[in-house]
């Protein structure tokens, strides 16, 4: 059975990164602790827990709204200064007791394939902001999944900032209403006429396409959908949502 050397609970974000950035110590950060307590890598000989960092502030201003790393999904879905859609994907992410122990931070760094809040914030143009001990950086939400673990690089997610305008559309197939989607299409048109597309289920995480390019979709299968399934189910679903939009 794995043995963790140490426990920390910081009360500042240079805190953490003074203990994450320790070479020779195999570090991981816990928020909500809703994922990772149950996939602890066996090779990590110390937790970083950031219930004491704060990060939990919510700032809405009239076109954009920024959220801490450390704010709760529940959160999320009681903000009704937050887009529809946005509080409707939080909702899915899991039960209440799920959604008040999980963090926003904690769904960016999962990366999972089937978060429809993922896909949200990717159609709402989201904005990653980490912190390192050399000064800060934004990346757009794309390229933050690409590569998270590069993204990251001795860092932390501190906040998420996303447009809120727009007209959006939501279809899914799921094996029940309340379970994880097989795959699920999100879209946005902004106010400029143009339109976001996301998808969940057809890669490694949730990822914008292009409604032009479905065809060059090739998903990984599984018991719950075949590769072929799953792509028309993508195709089906765009076109019903671009088509709610339009």
């Amino acid at each position: 059975m794995q043995q963790l050397k140490s426990y920390h609970r910081p009360d500042s974000v240079e805190a953490v990164l003074s203990l994450l950035d320790r070479p020779d110590v195999k570090t991981t950060v816990i928020g909500g602790g809703t994922s990772l307590v149950a996939t602890l890598p066996e090779e990590v000989e110390e937790v970083v827990d950031l219930q004491a960092v704060g990060l939990t502030a919510v700032v809405h201003t009239p076109d954009r709204m920024t959220i801490g790393a450390m704010v709760r999904l529940q959160s999320l879905v009681a903000d009704k200064e937050a887009p529809e859609l946005l509080r409707r994907m939080a909702h899915r992410e899991g039960p209440n007791t799920f959604r008040n122990a999980a963090s926003l931070g904690g769904v960016l760094v999962d990366a999972n394939s089937e978060s429809e809040l993922l896909a949200a914030l990717l159609v709402f143009e989201a904005v990653v902001s980490v912190q390192t001990s050399a000064g800060g950086r934004q990346k757009t939400l794309p390229d933050f999944l690409a590569d998270v673990a590069g993204s990251l690089d001795g860092g932390l997610v501190t906040a998420v900032s996303l447009k809120k305008s727009g007209q959006t559309a939501h279809a899914r197939v799921a094996r029940t209403p309340q379970d994880k989607p097989i795959v699920a299409a999100l879209a946005r048109k902004a106010e400029n006429g143009d339109v976001l597309l996301a998808l969940c289920g057809v890669g490694e995480t949730a990822v914008l396409v292009d409604p032009t390019a479905l065809d060059t979709l090739n998903p990984t299968g599984d018991f719950r959908g075949s590769s072929v399934y799953r792509k028309q189910m993508a195709a089906v679903l765009s076109e019903r949502i671009l088509n709610e939009l339009s």
